[in-house]
């Protein structure tokens, strides 16, 4: 016979599987080391913003690896620029790939992604979020992410709701895995995304398709060796364009 007191533990030991799911997800898949860098304009409205830098990697991260069992860490958590005030993101992300090429990328991180806090409209050009590249397994993924932010960021935890400053990230993070932008409007991958949060099916198989693809170490696709990620001597980064993500 069932008693009430079964049925009573029977109901707390399945919450209790379930939070403990939630509290210790299995192991990646994909494990990516990302540097952090954040502008003078990010630091200045908030005096803990090597926290709040952490936390919107930290929100991202919970989604990919819900989603794709893709875990983003942290390597590091830097200002950059020290002082100069960059309003565009173009000028900024030409500025990021500057002052750390590819091909002289340390071997204990994988992606930068750079905050910045200007304030510039993400319907304009100069304000909208970019990445270097569309991630794919023949050039590579992308290296460089810079992802303006509106409002000053709070983790909430692994179940709270997705502030629209993550979403972007997680958008741009779409793409360093190749994800591109679609019509439907019901997508995350959409440029007009709001607060959406769910990726079209047919992004979510390039992500699961590419995310085990090497990141690119180099200026262009005849300069990787995929197995290897050693760049060849003396060819240009013609054949790269740097995409620019409309919000």
């Amino acid at each position: 016979m069932i008693t009430r007191r079964r049925i009573i533990c029977s109901i707390l030991s399945a919450l209790c599987i379930a939070s403990c799911s939630l509290i210790h997800p299995g192991t990646p898949e994909r494990l990516v080391r990302v540097k952090l860098f954040a502008d003078a304009s990010f630091r200045m409205r908030n005096p803990r913003w090597a926290d709040e830098a952490r936390g919107l990697l930290e929100a991202a991260s919970d989604y990919y690896e819900r989603e794709f069992n893709i875990r983003l860490i942290r390597q590091s958590v830097s200002p950059w620029p020290e002082q100069e005030r960059i309003r565009s993101t173009p000028a900024l992300l030409a500025r990021l790939q500057k002052e750390f090429p590819k091909q002289a990328k340390r071997d204990d991180y994988d992606l930068i992604v750079a905050f910045t806090a200007e304030g510039v409209s993400r319907y304009l050009p100069e304000g909208r979020p970019r990445v270097d590249r569309l991630g794919n397994c023949s050039q590579g993924l992308g290296n460089y992410a810079i992802v303006p932010i509106d409002k000053i960021f709070h983790y909430g935890g692994l179940t709270a709701d997705l502030d629209v400053d993550v979403i972007a990230l997680i958008h741009e993070l779409a793409h360093i895995f190749g994800a591109a932008h679609v019509d439907d409007i019901d997508s995350l991958m959409n440029e007009n995304f709001g607060y959406r949060t769910d990726i079209d099916a047919k992004n979510r198989a390039v992500i699961q398709q590419n995310k085990f693809c090497p990141f690119a170490k180099c200026n262009s696709q005849r300069q990787l060796r995929q197995a290897r990620g050693v760049c060849r001597e003396g060819e240009s980064d013609s054949s790269l364009k740097t995409h620019a993500s409309r919000l």
